[in-house]
């Protein structure tokens, strides 16, 4: 029963995350699936690969990046493209798509310069980027399942090493908090970004952020359903518009 639930939390917030995702996304356009797994789903049935799955337009627009072998997913989805990587520099030109998406992804890449890393490769690849990530402040930790001891990092690392070796924070398992994701994104090649909290219950359970190169964002082609907190903000020059004044706007550099 209780992973019945947990499966059908997890299924609504990736179809939500997809779903904000196709408000901006048009046809015709290209994109890279940052963080692709060769497995359909997690031990336990919860669904992966959900943009691959549910992927709505021309096969030939889509690209799927992993550091795992995912060669068996090549003849389940003819068309698209699968590539493999060692987890550091993304094998593509500069510019090469017009949407780079991971979901979930992030906390996984390592420490704190891995993933500012991994952001300017994103960036790098992409005109644009939507990527999510577990909020640390949600009371239940969405990888390991347990409530609240996540939120004392020195506790958790502790949980970690003990239970889950192959987590452990600072390698395989580091979790951000909405402050985090600002530092990290300030610190980054974006012009522009806008971070929104995911909320279940009124509890911040995942983060979105979206992201450019350019010195604006995207503007979605329909309002989104997901409950959204808007955080970020467009920088570095770019005029906050009327969505994000006052909301936390980052200075420009």
């Amino acid at each position: 029963m209780k992973q019945a639930i947990r499966n059908s939390i997890m299924l609504r917030s990736r179809q939500s995350k997809v779903d904000h995702f196709y408000t901006l996304f048009e046809p015709g356009m290209s994109v890279l699936d940052v963080g692709v797994s060769g497995k359909g789903h997690r031990s336990g049935g919860a669904p992966v690969n959900y943009l691959l799955q549910t992927y709505r337009y021309s096969p030939d627009t889509y690209t799927a990046l992993a550091v795992h072998d995912v060669s068996g997913l090549q003849s389940a989805h003819p068309g698209k493209r699968f590539v493999r990587y060692d987890g550091k520099i993304f094998p593509f030109e500069n510019g090469e798509f017009d949407w780079v998406f991971s979901n979930a992804v992030i906390e996984h890449v390592g420490d704190r310069d891995a993933q500012l890393l991994f952001v300017n490769e994103m960036l790098r690849v992409g005109r644009y980027v939507f990527f999510t990530t577990p909020s640390k402040f949600f009371p239940i930790e969405t990888h390991t399942y347990m409530p609240f001891i996540h939120w004392n990092e020195r506790l958790f690392d502790r949980w970690l090493q003990k239970h889950k070796p192959e987590w452990r924070r600072k390698t395989g398992l580091w979790l951000l908090s909405a402050g985090d994701v600002r530092r990290l994104m300030n610190d980054s090649a974006a012009q522009a970004y806008a971070v929104s909290k995911n909320r279940l219950l009124l509890w911040p359970m995942t983060m979105t952020v979206i992201a450019t190169r350019l010195n604006h964002l995207p503007e979605p082609k329909q309002a989104v359903q997901a409950p959204l907190y808007r955080l970020g903000a467009e920088r570095a020059g770019a005029a906050p518009n009327a969505a994000t004044r006052g909301m936390g706007i980052p200075k420009a550099r």
